[in-house]
């Protein structure tokens, strides 16, 4: 009696959780429903995953065509992270319209590697 009660009672909670979210007045699923909406609806981090910036606004072949060559500051970042109990080397490159922009890139990337190699903003990509 017990496991039927707690498996009626989870399903419950689970349909009452997805019908708020479906009338969440935003219409946006994680927009500040409540706690359990975002226990169930946020993303959840990835500790494998290092960002890219291929095919963003931040792409190296977009920002050259868009600004030229000479106009935009590219950073290159190089390093090791753990995967699976394994070191792999990563690198990112990504281009940007400051300095303080591509400084910026590599700050936040170097967060997700275990040892940075190399790590530059030159100007001219």
């Amino acid at each position: 009696m017990t496991k039927r009660f707690s498996k009626a009672a989870t399903a419950a909670l689970l349909a009452a959780s997805l019908a708020l979210a479906a009338c969440s007045p935003s219409g946006n699923v994680a927009g500040g429903g409540g706690i359990i909406e975002t226990a169930l609806f946020s993303p959840t981090y990835n500790d494998d995953y290092v960002p890219q910036t291929y095919g963003s606004r931040y792409d190296c072949r977009t920002m050259t065509a868009q600004y030229g060559a000479a106009n935009v500051w590219r950073g290159l970042i190089g390093g090791r992270k753990q995967v699976d109990f394994k070191t792999r080397p990563y690198s990112r490159e990504g281009c940007f319209q400051t300095e303080a922009e591509c400084r910026a890139f590599l700050t936040y990337i170097s967060g997700f590697l275990l040892q940075t190699f190399t790590r530059e903003c030159r100007l001219g990509a």
